[in-house]
C-alpha cells in the first residue's frame, strides 16, 4: 500500500497539468476559508488578520465584490455556490487528482463549467456597470485577479474532456473487440 501512495506521488509530479490543478484545488481551500466566506462569519469569529487582509484588499484595489456596502445578491449567490459545492468539491478533486482517477474527471467538468460561468456575470459587472465608479487601470487589475478563475477551469474542462472521451472511446473499443 504504502508503494501505490508513493507511486501516484510520483505519478502527479510527471502529470505537469493536474500538478497545476492541484495546486489550484489545494490553495483554493484556505481562500475560501478565510477569504472568501467571510461574509457568512460572525464579524466577532473573524481574526482581525484576516479582516485586515479582506480590508487591505478592497482598499488597493477596489473590489467592489468582495467591498460591497450593500449587498450584492447574485454575487451572495455565487458564494453561497463556493460554500456548499465548490469547497466540498476541492477535497473529492485533490484525492481524484493525487490518484489520478478517470471518475473525477466529471466532476472537474461540472465545477469547472460552474466557475467559468459564474466569471461571465462578474465581468460584465466589472466592464460595463458605471456604478462601481472604477477606472479603467482598476477595472483591467480586477479583471487580472479573477480570469485566473475563469482560465484555469476552462483548461480543466476541455483536459478532462478530452480525457473522458478517450476513456469512453477505449472502453467503446474493447467492448466492440470482445
Amino acid at each position: 500500500m504504502a508503494t501505490d501512495q508513493k507511486a501516484c506521488h510520483k505519478c502527479l509530479f510527471s502529470r505537469p497539468l493536474d500538478l497545476v490543478y492541484f495546486i489550484y484545488f489545494l490553495t483554493h481551500i484556505p481562500i475560501t476559508l478565510c477569504i472568501d466566506l467571510q461574509g457568512f462569519y460572525p464579524a466577532d469569529q473573524i481574526p482581525q488578520v484576516l479582516k485586515d487582509a479582506v480590508a487591505f484588499y478592497v482598499n488597493t484595489y477596489k473590489d467592489p465584490f468582495m467591498g460591497a456596502t450593500t449587498p450584492i445578491h447574485w454575487f451572495e449567490g455565487v458564494t453561497l455556490c463556493e460554500l456548499f459545492l465548490q469547497l466540498p468539491f476541492f477535497f473529492v478533486a485533490l484525492y481524484g487528482l493525487y490518484n489520478d482517477s478517470i471518475h473525477v474527471r466529471v466532476g472537474l467538468m461540472v465545477y469547472a463549467s460552474h466557475v467559468a460561468t459564474t466569471m461571465v456575470p462578474i465581468f460584465a459587472e466589472l466592464f460595463f456597470n458605471p456604478g462601481f465608479g472604477l477606472s479603467e487601470s482598476e477595472i483591467w487589475t480586477l479583471f487580472g485577479f479573477y480570469v485566473p478563475y475563469l482560465i484555469i477551469p476552462l483548461t480543466i474542462l476541455i483536459d478532462s474532456y478530452i480525457r473522458v472521451s478517450k476513456a469512453i472511446s477505449g472502453a467503446s473499443a474493447h467492448i466492440k473487440t470482445e
